[in-house]
């Protein structure tokens, strides 16, 4: 999907904003093995009259309708009726795939984590010298990714066997001679399994399993999951082709891949725990309508696939309608929310996006709602707009990102006329930018250059207004990078006043260097709550009724700047 990506990469060395140096100064890639702590929320849903019951532990010869008298999965999905309700007990199922062909809800029992396992239980291992080998491994999950989803820099990346052993994770590598502490080694040829780490004594898991759950039938439209735990699947912990499918209260941790693959419409993923994924927490494609709210998403592509490709946080592609409401997006080691390739209709609001390449990142798409996103201490970017068009960016709180908010243009334009009928042009027109709080960015504040088309800003940016800039001194950051005309196209602001002369833009906004910060309450803790006395208090303008809505404010009043949720 970024077939110019070098041409953009060359303006970001040229300015200091290389997409490439960022990634390399902020991010340590393990080498060896990695922890992380399973948990799935506590829950305590009803249990409805007639629903089935089923255990790790589980007899077919049960009644299969009773807590105390469990079946196994398998024979509950094969025999529950279309509507009916399957509660899982605490515990782990192993080896474990489920692919749905009826209308189901699968929710654990109340106050029990019920957690499915795409992975065996390893045992009889052997020492050879100072590594460890399992006999008569038939498994092996070599890559089944596009050539551009792997960082030439990692080409193990693709490779989706997992081996955990007491619930770290090791990391694979490509010969047996590499084999060391923390690290694993499948031998397809010979069918063994290497281990660098003694497992005497210890819990090893290794993966068995592509996929968890699998609704993908259009009869499994309309199913539910809630409250149960997916892991250690090569593939996807979920897979979702079948319509109005709701996720909740579920963590999807540690796949080899994504958490959760969408390709259809009227999806909900609402409290999740979307965590440790191998690529990207979710992958999305004709995922019309989804709604993406109130989840926590973090720690994504740990095995560092290519950034410039798939991984991701979210990424949405050919996408319309989406909502992506109120989530926590950190420590993705890759873009954190994303739309891209001909996504339009996308709203992205009160969502805190952390530590992640790129925080918001709307590419060759067309018309988004970007508002009350807390967005500080991304890499590259907080907001990125790129070949996109009609992104209205109101009322976000901007701190500590490279750039505060990134707006380029290159020469890669659509030429589906189809599309070019809806708007989407992958042309950089009417990104409109108010109510904002640009705070101390540790690059440019807002960077909009027009130089890859020879260009002014001003086409790309009609509008910017009633924004807040803070910095602690007058002389870093600075302001603006923007082009006044296709021979100017790269101009430095040190100050909102030049570039309000220059431009006869953003006159109606604060430029404050101050070394005490008078916006927040705590920003050094990341508290970014507005302080008593805060200039950006009733300052910004009124809200048109979509934004508004979307926020889930009044509309036609005046509003603080920043984030308003």
């Amino acid at each position: 999907m970024n077939s110019q990506c070098n041409k953009l990469f060359s303006l970001f060395l040229l300015t200091k904003l290389t997409l490439a140096a960022l990634v390399t100064t902020s991010f340590v890639v393990p080498q060896t093995a990695t922890a992380a702590a399973l948990n799935i929320k506590r829950t305590n849903y009803g249990i409805p009259s007639g629903a089935f019951f089923v255990s790790p532990n589980g007899q077919s010869g049960n009644s299969g309708r009773s807590a105390r008298s469990p079946w196994p999965v398998s024979k509950a999905i094969a025999s529950a009726p279309s509507g009916a309700t399957i509660v899982f007990r605490g515990g782990q199922y192993r080896n474990v795939r489920i692919p749905l062909n009826k209308r189901l809800t699968l929710q654990a029992y109340p106050n029990e984590q019920p957690w499915l396992k795409g992975s065996n239980v390893v045992t009889g291992w052997v020492r050879e010298g100072n590594i460890w080998r399992k006999d008569n491994w038939n498994y092996s999950f070599r890559p089944n990714q596009h050539s551009r989803d792997i960082d030439p820099k990692f080409p193990m990346a693709g490779y989706r066997d997992m081996v955990f052993i007491n619930g770290v994770a090791l990391k694979q590598v490509g010969n047996k001679s590499r084999v060391g502490p923390g690290t694993f080694y499948v031998d397809a040829r010979n069918n063994k399994l290497y281990v660098g780490t003694n497992p005497g004594g210890k819990t090893v898991e290794a993966t068995v399993q592509t996929e968890g759950i699998i609704a993908w039938n259009s009869s499994s439209a309309g199913s539910v999951v809630r409250g149960l735990g997916l892991a250690h699947y090569a593939d996807q912990a979920l897979k979702i082709g079948a319509g109005g499918v709701t996720v909740e209260n579920t963590t999807m941790a540690w796949n080899g891949v994504d958490g959760v693959a969408v390709q259809a419409p009227d999806v909900k993923l609402r409290g999740n725990i979307i965590s440790h994924n191998g690529r990207r927490g979710v992958g999305g494609s004709y995922a019309h309508r989804l709604v993406l709210e109130n989840n926590v998403i973090s720690n994504n592509n740990v095995e560092n696939f290519s950034t410039s490709w798939g991984a991701s946080g979210v990424k949405l592609i050919w996408t319309n309608g989406a909502v992506m409401r109120g989530n926590t997006v950190a420590n993705n080691k890759s873009m954190g929310l994303w739309a891209d390739a001909s996504s339009s209709n996308i709203t992205f609001v009160n969502n805190v996006v952390r530590n992640n390449i790129i925080g918001i990142y709307f590419e060759i798409s067309h018309n988004a709602i970007i508002a009350s996103n807390v967005a500080h201490n991304n890499s590259t970017a907080g907001i990125m707009i790129l070949n996109a068009s009609a992104a209205r960016i109101y009322n976000n709180t901007l701190a500590r990102n490279r750039a505060n908010l990134l707006v380029q243009e290159t020469s890669r334009n659509n030429t589906k006329s189809n599309e070019i009928s809806k708007g989407i042009t992958w042309i950089t027109r009417n990104t409109i930018v108010k109510n904002n709080i640009f705070w101390n960015s540790s690059g440019t504040m807002f960077y909009a250059p027009g130089c890859a088309v020879k260009q002014a800003s001003r086409l790309m940016i009609p509008a910017t207004n009633t924004n807040a800039y803070y910095r602690r001194s007058a002389n870093r950051p600075v302001n603006f990078i923007w082009g006044l005309s296709g021979n100017q196209c790269s101009q430095t602001f040190s100050s909102l006043a030049s570039f309000r002369s220059a431009t006869g833009l953003e006159s109606n906004s604060l430029d404050v260097v101050n070394s005490s910060d008078p916006f927040f309450v705590n920003a050094s803790a990341n508290d970014f709550r507005l302080k008593s006395g805060s200039p950006a208090i009733g300052r910004g303008e009124p809200l048109p009724n979509d934004i508004a809505n979307a926020i889930g404010v009044s509309a036609g009043r005046k509003v603080n700047l920043g984030a308003l949720r």
